[in-house]
């Protein structure tokens, strides 16, 4: 979007791809763009990655090399951690995002309370994914459909399982965390944990709903991210 003041990089949950903010539009002064993780979409024959930080690292080069102009990084779930390791990245070359909003997800210095999810086998992973609603039930009742999304949603729980950050909080880009009131997977004190992620200033929104709120409350999460950018709304 050639006029755009601002560009968002969006990060998905695990086995989540680039399609899940296809229908985001913020507006004539933001340019929504989606990361695709390796194993999926049109990069489905390209290896797993199998280092959370050096995914992080390689979407941050990526992001360097795109026009210039202010850039924010939204992630979501596993998304919020690949997204900060690329604002690490972008911060270490002098490209630092001008923000961080992490959704639905434990901050990068807290442990992962959850049991394993990349240890379950089959059955039992597609009857948890599909609890959590992420992922389509369709797709995961359907055999076929399942040995092919089943390998890259495993990977993704792997990355997001091994991953112990060991760098020091961001230094100058602020970081909003996005939740909501009745997710089951991440406790308030974990999202209040990413205040201890940045030097740079933090803030905390909530929102109704579960994990995926932000799918029903699409239009009040855009909005959140609007103001937080300072860019008006209106037509993409």
């Amino acid at each position: 979007m050639p006029g755009a003041q601002v560009r968002l990089v969006c990060f998905a949950h695990a086995g989540g791809s680039a399609a899940a903010f296809r229908s985001w539009t913020m507006g004539p002064d933001v340019e929504v763009v989606g990361v695709q993780y390796p194993g999926r979409g049109d990069r489905f024959g390209d290896p797993f990655p199998e280092d959370l930080e050096q995914l992080g690292r390689e979407v941050g080069e990526a992001i360097a090399m795109l026009d210039e102009r202010p850039t924010a990084l939204f992630g979501h779930s596993l998304g919020a951690l690949v997204a900060y390791e690329a604002a690490r990245h972008l911060e270490e070359i002098g490209q630092a995002p001008v923000h961080l909003f992490a959704s639905a997800c434990r901050s990068p210095q807290g442990a992962d309370s959850r049991p394993s999810m990349a240890g379950l086998d089959d059955a039992t992973l597609a009857e948890e994914l599909i609890k959590m609603g992420g992922t389509d039930a369709l797709v995961l009742k359907d055999l076929e459909l399942r040995e092919l999304v089943l390998p890259y949603i495993r990977a993704d729980f792997t990355l997001l399982e091994a991953y112990a950050p060991l760098g020091e909080p961001l230094a100058v880009t602020p970081v909003l965390a996005l939740n909501a009131v009745d997710d089951p997977y991440v406790t308030d004190a974990e999202m209040a944990g990413w205040s201890g992620a940045t030097q740079a200033g933090f803030r905390a929104v909530r929102f109704a709903g579960d994990h995926f709120y932000l799918v029903p409350r699409q239009e009040e999460v855009l909005a959140t991210l609007r103001a937080a950018l300072g860019v008006r709304a209106g037509r993409g």
